[in-house]
């Protein structure tokens, strides 16, 4: 079933995908299953089957990316293993390879700060169920680090499909429904670029009225030292407990010394902790 007719849209002319007749058409017998995917720390919303802007290189399109905006919340920073993008793809679209970028800064007319990008000629491309030309396009194996921003400021995140000459992809629009982290598909801070259609890094609201795009972020949050002190802990206390419940189980007192290394650690630890407390109240007169 193709996407869209040539009759009722050119690929080759329009970066908007005026779908709103032929995509409600497709949903009414089709139900989207898109949701964030496991290790998601940010991810802006499902398709709402409404719209969708060109995403794209190397396609009928030789370049066109969409870009929306994310807030890293763990004070440490993430530790981000893989991005992706939702988009809907042309009966003839082909994916070769996938472009990401993260930039900071983006405003109308300025492309701010790259942070980080690549291109990976084997990204994971998934048929996701809402329509048969749906896709999840992520790019996986990465090792990049984001710090938390300062307020006010936010990363942009971009991941284009790479076809061979032919297909069309839309990046999907979203209304931030089973969304993941902030912001959450609401707040209408996308860009939209392109050298084929000759415009660049201008708000997605100028093309059809489309605020925010079905895309995200998978990763580990860096821990705090709190909480390596607490996973030290109990560390501490299950080998305590092992090593107890082994010596009275064989019931030989021999096999205490094992545990005894572990008493004199701790209580060694915990002598230097006191003298450095004492020191402490010393200088400070307290």
């Amino acid at each position: 079933m193709p996407l869209v007719s040539a009759a009722a849209y050119s690929f080759t002319r329009r970066a908007t995908l005026a779908a709103l007749l032929v995509i409600t058409a497709l949903a009414l017998t089709t139900t989207a299953t898109a949701q964030a995917p496991p290790g998601s720390l940010w991810y802006n919303g499902d398709p709402n089957n409404i719209n969708g802007l060109a995403n794209e290189r190397n396609t009928a399109v030789t370049q066109a990316a969409v870009y929306d905006d994310l807030n890293v919340t763990s004070p440490l920073g993430w530790h981000v293993t893989a991005v992706f993008s939702v988009d809907l793809f042309s009966p003839d679209m082909t994916v070769t390879a996938a472009d990401w970028e993260i930039r900071t800064g983006i405003s109308e007319g300025n492309a701010g700060t790259l942070i980080a990008s690549g291109t990976t000629n084997s990204p994971v491309v998934t048929l996701i169920g809402h329509t048969q030309n749906e896709f999840m396009v992520e790019v996986t194996e990465l090792n990049v680090f984001l710090p938390m921003l300062p307020s006010g400021q936010h990363y942009w995140l971009n991941v284009t499909p790479v076809g061979d000459g032919t297909g069309s992809s839309f990046n999907t629009d979203t209304s931030g429904l089973n969304c993941v982290g902030s912001p959450c598909g609401n707040d209408d801070n996308a860009f939209f670029t392109s050298t084929y259609f000759g415009t660049y890094f201008t708000n997605t609201n100028n093309y059809d009225g489309q605020p925010d795009f079905s895309m995200g972020v998978i990763g580990t949050v860096v821990p705090e030292p709190a909480t390596w002190a607490l996973l030290g802990g109990g560390l501490s206390a299950l080998l305590i407990a092992a090593c107890w419940r082994r010596s009275f189980q064989l019931k030989n007192p021999r096999t205490l010394q094992p545990c005894k290394g572990v008493f004199v650690a701790m209580r060694s630890r915990i002598c230097r902790s006191h003298q450095r407390r004492v020191l402490l109240l010393d200088l400070t007169g307290n």
